[in-house]
C-alpha cells in the first residue's frame, strides 16, 4: 500500500487542505500542535471510520460538516475513499461516503465502506466487527504513547491485549464453545437414553398386534365366502327384475302410444272447434266490408290539397310584401323624427354658418308632422291587411291538414279491404282443414280401440313386477350387510397393519436413535478427553512460537536502536520486557527517556513484523507510520534511526517528529505550521 494524497476539509486545525505523500521515507516536521498527528488520525478515519464518540475530536470546532478523502495505490489498483462527518444536536456522526477503485465509484454507509476497505487490504473479515482497524493499529500506525502504555500496563492487561491482537483468544473461545456444546450434547444423550427405554415395549406391542392380525384374517376369509353366496342370489333376483322391467318397458311404450293417440284425438277436436269459430268470424267480417273506388277518392282529395297549397303560397307572398312596406314606413317615421330632433338643437347653418331662425324651424316641424300623419295612416292600413291575410293563411293550413288526414283514412280503408280479400282465401283453406281434421278424428278412434285391446295382454304385470323388486331389495339388503361385515373386517386388517407399520417405523427410529446415541457418546468422550486439551496445547504452542519470534525480533531491533552491549532485553512468559544492564535487571520506569522510547520502538517494530507474518498476505506490510519514535533520543541514537529505516526496507515510511536531524536521512520532508489557527504545509 502506498499513500498518495489526503484531502482534509474542516478536520481539527485544517480548513481545506490537500497534502501529497511521495514514495520512500517521509518526515512530517513541525512544532507541537501544527497538525502533523491530525494527518495520521484522518488517514486512519478515512480507512476504518470513527470509533464511538471520537467524531467531535476530528470535526473542526464551529463547523457542521467535514470530510477526509484518502488516495492510495494498493496491489496495482488506484483507490480513493471519502468519509464525511455531520454535526447533530447531540454528537458528531458519520454520513454516507464513497469508494473509487480504478475510476469505478461506489457509494456506501460507514460499515459498507469499512467492509470494502478490509477486502482491499486483505484483512480478515472478522475485523469488520472489531473496534476500529486493530490490525492496522499495531502493524501500520500506533501513537507512541499507546505503545508505551502497553508496556506500563499490568501483565494480565498486556497479555489480554496481545492475545486479542494475535487472535489467540479464538482457541479459548473454541474451548468455551466446546464446553457449551458438551452440555448440550450430554442433555441430548440423556434424552436419547430415555427414548431407548421404549424399544422393548414397542417390540412386545408389535408381537401382540401380529397375533391379533392372524385371528382377524381368519374371520375375514369366512366373511368373504358368505358374501360370495349372497351375491349369487342377488344376481338371480336382478335377472328376474330385468325380465319384468323389459315387459314393463313394452307396456310403457304401448301406454305412451295410447296417450299420444288420445292427445291427437283431443287436439283434433280442439282444432276443429277453433277453425269452425274462425270461419264464422270471417264470414261475419266479410259481410260488413263495402267495396269503393279508393283511387278516385284519393285523386279528388289530392287536387284539393294542391289548390290549398297554392292559396297558402300566394297568401304568404302577400304577407311578405306587406311586411316590406311596413318596414319602409317605420324607416320613414324614424327618419322624420331624426330630422325634427336635429332641427330642434341646431343654432346655425352648417353650410353658410348663418343663424337659423325660429320661423324656419317651425316650418320644418310642420312639414314633418304632416308627413308623419300620412305615413301612420298608410302603416295602419298595412297592419290591418297583415292581420286579414294571417287569418286567411291559418284557415288554409287547417284545411290542408284536414285533407291530408282524409287521405290517411282512405288509405286505411283500402288496406282493410285488401285484408278481407285475402281472408276470402283463408276461408277456403279453413274449410279444407276441417275436412282433414274429420279424417284424423276417425283414424284416432280406430287406433285407440286397437291399442286398448293390445294392453289387455299385460294385465297383472304391475303386481308381478312389484314382487320381483321386493325379492331383489331383500337380497340387496342381505348382500349389503355381508359387504359391511366384510369391509369392517378388511378395515380392521388395514388399521392393524397401519399400527404394525407405525410400530415398525418407531422401532427403526429407535434403532437409529441407538446408533446415533453411540456416535454421540463417542463424540462426547473425544471432545471431553481429547479435543479440549488439544486446544489448550495448540494455544500454548502457538503462544510459545509467537513469543520466541517476538523475543528474537525485540532483541534485534533494540540492539540496532540502542547500540550498547551493556544493555540487553528479553521477554518473560507474559511478553513483559526484561531489561538488564551490566548483568543487573532494571525496571522500565528507571530507564532514561531515550531508553524508554527505544524499548517502546523496538517493541512496536517487533509487533509489526510478527503480526504481518501471522496474518499473511496483508496489503499494508510495505507501509509504516511512526509517531514521535525518537522522543528523548540522544544524537547518537538519532543517527541509528537511519539503520532502522535501512533495515526496514519498506516502500513507504511516514515519520512524525520535531527532530531536525532526522531530515538528513529521510527521502522527503513535509513541514507543517499553524497560521491564525489553521494548519498549513510549507
Amino acid at each position: 500500500m502506498l499513500i498518495n494524497k489526503i484531502k482534509l476539509e474542516n478536520i481539527r486545525s485544517y480548513s481545506n487542505k490537500e497534502i501529497s505523500f511521495p514514495e520512500g521515507s517521509v518526515l512530517l516536521s513541525g512544532d507541537i500542535g501544527s497538525g502533523k498527528s491530525t494527518v495520521l488520525l484522518a488517514s486512519e478515519f478515512a480507512l476504518f471510520g470513527l470509533e464511538k464518540g471520537s467524531g467531535s475530536a476530528l470535526l473542526r470546532n464551529g463547523k457542521n460538516s467535514g470530510s477526509v478523502e484518502l488516495e492510495f495505490d494498493i496491489d496495482g489498483k488506484h483507490v480513493i475513499v471519502k468519509r464525511v462527518l455531520k454535526r447533530t444536536d447531540k454528537s458528531v456522526k458519520q454520513d454516507a461516503g464513497y469508494l473509487i477503485v480504478d475510476r469505478r465509484k461506489e457509494e456506501g454507509t460507514a460499515t459498507e465502506l469499512k467492509a470494502k476497505i478490509l477486502n482491499l487490504l486483505n484483512y480478515p473479515r472478522d475485523y469488520l466487527t472489531r473496534s476500529k482497524g486493530l490490525l492496522y493499529k499495531y502493524t501500520v500506525y500506533t501513537p507512541q504513547e499507546e505503545m508505551k502504555r502497553i508496556l506500563l500496563e499490568s501483565k494480565e492487561d498486556r497479555l489480554h491485549v496481545l492475545r486479542k491482537i494475535f487472535d489467540i483468544d479464538k482457541y479459548k473461545r473454541v474451548q468455551e464453545n466446546c464446553v457449551i456444546f458438551l452440555r448440550h450434547l450430554r442433555s441430548e444423550i440423556r434424552v436419547y437414553d430415555e427414548r431407548l427405554k421404549e424399544k422393548d415395549k414397542k417390540l412386545f406391542e408389535k408381537e401382540e398386534r401380529v397375533k391379533a392380525l392372524a385371528e382377524i384374517e381368519g374371520g375375514f376369509l369366512a366373511a368373504v365366502r358368505e358374501f360370495e353366496k349372497v351375491k349369487v342370489k342377488t344376481s338371480e333376483a336382478i335377472e328376474n327384475v330385468s325380465k319384468y322391467e323389459e315387459e314393463m318397458g313394452k307396456l310403457n311404450v304401448l301406454t305412451n302410444k295410447l296417450s299420444l293417440v288420445e292427445r291427437d284425438y283431443e287436439h283434433a277436436l280442439t282444432d276443429k272447434k277453433r277453425n269452425r269459430e274462425r270461419l264464422n268470424s270471417l264470414m261475419r267480417d266479410l259481410a260488413e266490408v263495402k267495396e269503393e273506388n279508393f283511387e278516385h277518392l284519393k285523386s279528388k282529395i289530392q287536387e284539393g290539397i294542391e289548390i290549398c297549397k297554392i292559396k297558402i303560397t300566394n297568401t304568404e307572398n302577400k304577407l311578405q310584401d306587406i311586411l316590406r312596406k311596413t318596414t319602409v314606413y317605420n324607416s320613414k317615421i324614424n327618419n322624420s323624427l331624426e330630422i325634427k330632433n336635429k332641427i330642434l338643437h341646431i343654432e346655425e347653418c352648417p353650410t353658410c354658418y348663418q343663424p337659423v331662425r325660429q320661423e324656419y324651424k317651425e316650418r320644418i316641424f310642420k312639414e314633418q308632422d304632416e308627413l308623419l300623419m300620412k305615413i301612420k295612416i298608410e302603416l295602419d292600413e298595412q297592419n290591418k291587411l297583415e292581420k286579414e291575410h294571417r287569418t286567411i293563411l291559418l284557415k288554409d293550413k287547417e284545411r290542408l291538414e284536414n285533407l291530408r288526414n282524409e287521405t290517411g283514412d282512405i288509405e286505411t280503408k283500402k288496406i282493410r279491404y285488401e285484408n278481407f280479400l285475402r281472408k276470402m282465401k283463408d276461408i277456403k283453406d279453413i274449410e279444407n282443414r276441417l275436412n282433414e281434421i274429420e279424417i284424423s278424428i276417425s283414424k284416432a278412434i280406430v287406433d285407440k280401440e286397437r291399442l286398448m285391446k293390445e294392453a289387455e295382454f299385460f294385465s297383472g304385470l304391475d303386481e308381478r313386477y312389484k314382487n320381483a323388486k321386493l325379492e331383489f331389495a331383500e337380497c340387496s339388503r342381505i348382500e349389503r350387510k355381508a359387504e359391511i361385515r366384510r369391509s369392517a373386517i378388511e378395515e380392521k386388517i388395514r388399521f392393524t397393519n397401519e399400527i404394525i407399520k407405525r410400530i415398525d417405523d418407531e422401532i427403526i427410529k429407535l434403532y437409529a436413535v441407538e446408533n446415533k446415541l453411540g456416535r454421540l457418546k463417542e463424540t462426547e468422550t473425544w471432545l471431553d478427553k481429547h479435543f479440549v486439551n488439544l486446544m489448550g496445547t495448540i494455544e500454548k504452542n502457538v503462544m510459545n512460537k509467537l513469543h520466541n519470534e517476538f523475543e528474537d525480533l525485540f532483541k534485534k531491533w533494540f540492539d540496532i536502536i540502542i547500540g550498547n552491549e551493556n544493555i540487553k532485553v528479553e521477554l518473560d512468559d507474559e511478553f513483559t520486557p526484561v531489561i538488564t544492564q551490566d548483568g543487573f535487571e532494571m525496571d522500565y520506569l528507571d530507564l532514561s527517556g531515550g531508553e524508554k522510547t527505544a524499548v517502546a520502538l523496538a517493541y512496536r517494530l517487533s509487533l509489526n513484523q510478527v503480526l504481518n507474518n501471522l496474518v499473511g498476505d496483508v496489503k499494508t506490510r510495505d507501509l509504516l507510520i511512526l509517531d514521535e519514535p525518537t522522543d528523548g533520543f540522544s544524537s547518537e541514537q538519532l543517527d541509528r534511526v537511519r539503520l532502522v529505516l535501512d533495515e526496514l526496507n519498506m516502500k513507504q515510511i511516514i515519520i512524525v517528529s520535531h527532530e531536525d536531524k532526522i531530515e538528513s536521512f529521510v527521502d522527503n520532508v513535509l513541514k507543517f505550521k499553524k497560521v491564525n489557527g489553521v494548519s498549513e504545509v510549507v
